[in-house]
């Protein structure tokens, strides 16, 4: 696939604790310039930062200092952040219709699909913006 200066320069901000998802997802979007937090506190940090910039967040549902619900109903409520398109990601598989009630686009079951699959959800998501 080839990168176009338009993927290059769009910003994904991936919030999980986990450095192996971390790395995985960089991996897998490395068209996009990937912006990482690790928790609730990281995720509002890099939100106040960058929130002109950003295109995308993928956000693990547990995280170490608060969850992942807390900081979906932040982002949604911020006049700032709230058209920003999120992707939840969570193994708890029983919260996908309260994220996506919540506004979130999508919601992945961890493990991660297939890198192929990763990259195409994100494009459709970035590209329908």
């Amino acid at each position: 696939m080839e990168t176009t200066v338009s993927d290059a320069q769009k910003k994904i901000l991936i919030i999980d604790d986990a450095d192996v998802n971390q790395l995985l997802l960089a991996r897998m979007l490395g068209e996009y310039e990937v912006i990482n937090a690790y928790d609730y506190k990281q995720g509002m940090e890099r939100l106040r930062d960058n929130a002109d910039a950003i295109s995308l967040i993928i956000l693990d549902l547990v995280l170490p200092d608060e969850n992942g619900i807390a900081l979906l109903e932040k982002i949604k409520s911020n006049d700032a952040t709230k058209d920003i398109p999120v992707i939840v990601m969570s193994a708890q598989v029983q919260m996908e219709q309260k994220v996506l009630d919540m506004g979130a686009v999508e919601f992945w079951k961890k493990p991660f699909y297939k890198a192929t699959e990763v990259q195409a959800r994100v494009a459709n998501i970035l590209n329908a913006k």
